[in-house]
């Protein structure tokens, strides 16, 4: 259980990786839901203001892991992927 927990974390901290940097150039918002019944959603979607634009990621999963996975792939695609290693290099330096 704590090897899954451990993974949960390390997903939600890359997760967030990619997303705050891509969130504060683009004006993205964020809604996610998990639950106990397997209803684990991830939507990201564009704002200009108070106006809500196009939604860039809209993940549906069995767990709230794959919901991760899956959204850290569309934000990465939708980033850039030249980008992606920029972003992990500023957390990095953040962090240490």
């Amino acid at each position: 259980m704590e090897e899954n927990d451990e993974q949960r974390r390390e997903l939600i901290h890359k997760f967030y990786q990619i997303y705050r940097p891509i969130q504060k150039s683009c004006g993205l918002r964020e809604h996610s839901h998990f639950d106990i019944y397997g209803n684990n959603l991830i939507e990201i979607w564009e704002y200009a203001g108070e106006r809500r634009g196009r939604c860039i990621c809209k993940v549906k999963e069995d767990t709230e892991t794959a919901c991760y996975k899956r959204a850290i792939e569309i934000l990465i695609s939708y980033g850039g992927k030249g980008d992606h290693a920029k972003y992990e290099q500023k957390a990095e330096q953040r962090a240490g």
